[in-house]
C-alpha cells in the first residue's frame, strides 16, 4: 500500500484545473443534502523523486494546492445563506478525494483485497472527527495518517492490509477559529504500480450543520 504524501506548500502546476462552478443551493435542497459542486480534478504523480523535489505534478504539490483553494471557497461562497430550513444553520464544506486510477488485472488481485473492496464500498473505514488550528495542520495530519504513522495511521495499515489500495475521502470545514476533519477510507483492489498517477479531486457541499454524513 502506497502512502499518500501531502504538504501545505502551495505550488504552481501546468496541469489543467477545472474552472470552479458558482455554488448555489436552495432552501429545500439543504435539508435533503444538496448536490456537490465540483471544483477541480487533476492527475498527479506519486513517484518518490517527483515528491521529494516537490515537482508541480507531484501529488504533494497538486493535493496541497487544490485543497487550499477549495478550503478558501468555503468561506467565500454564500450558498449556506440560502438554506433557510436548517434548524442549526447551514455550512459549506470541502469534499476532498484522493486515490489510484489503474489497478492490477482481476486474476492478479489477492482475495483479501477483493473482499475488502466489497466490504468498504458502502461501509468505509472511519475514524473519530478531529479538530485542527489551521488547514496546514490538517495537511500535516493527513500526511502522517496516510504514511501509517500515529494511532490512526497504524490502524489504517492494519485494516487495509496486503497490497490493497486505499481511496481517501475527507470532509473539511471551518469550526470556530479552527478546522474540522472527517475521514473515511475505502480499502480496494491493488493498484498497478507501473502507473504512478493518482486522481485528486475537490468539491463543495452545502449541508445543514446537524447533517453529519459525507455526501454520497
Amino acid at each position: 500500500m502506497l502512502a499518500l504524501v501531502l504538504t501545505c506548500a502551495s505550488l504552481g502546476s501546468s496541469l489543467v484545473t477545472a474552472e470552479p462552478a458558482a455554488p448555489t443551493a436552495t432552501s429545500a435542497s439543504c435539508a435533503a443534502g444538496s448536490p456537490e459542486i465540483p471544483l477541480a480534478k487533476e492527475m498527479a504523480s506519486v513517484g518518490i523523486m517527483y515528491n521529494l523535489a516537490e515537482h508541480p505534478k507531484s501529488v504533494r504539490a497538486v493535493a496541497a494546492r487544490l485543497l487550499d483553494d477549495a478550503y478558501k471557497q468555503t468561506k467565500a461562497n454564500d450558498s449556506a445563506k440560502q438554506c433557510k430550513d436548517c434548524k442549526k444553520g447551514a455550512q459549506t464544506r470541502v469534499i476532498y478525494r484522493v486515490g489510484p486510477t489503474k489497478f492490477l488485472p482481476d486474476a492478479e488481485q489477492q482475495a483479501v483485497c477483493v473482499s475488502l473492496a466489497k466490504q468498504t464500498k458502502d461501509n468505509p473505514f472511519t475514524w473519530p472527527d478531529r479538530s485542527f488550528k489551521s488547514i496546514s495542520k490538517v495537511n500535516d495530519w493527513i500526511r502522517t495518517f496516510s504514511e501509517g504513522h500515529g494511532d490512526e495511521g497504524k490502524d489504517l495499515y492494519a485494516r487495509c492490509s496486503a497490497n490493497c489500495s486505499p481511496r481517501y475521502e475527507f470532509e473539511i470545514y471551518p469550526e470556530g477559529e479552527g478546522v474540522r476533519l472527517q475521514t473515511r477510507v475505502q480499502c480496494g483492489l491493488a493498484r498497478d504500480a507501473s502507473d504512478d498517477q493518482y486522481e485528486v479531486a475537490t468539491s463543495l457541499h452545502t449541508v445543514c450543520k446537524d447533517k453529519q454524513k459525507l455526501a454520497p
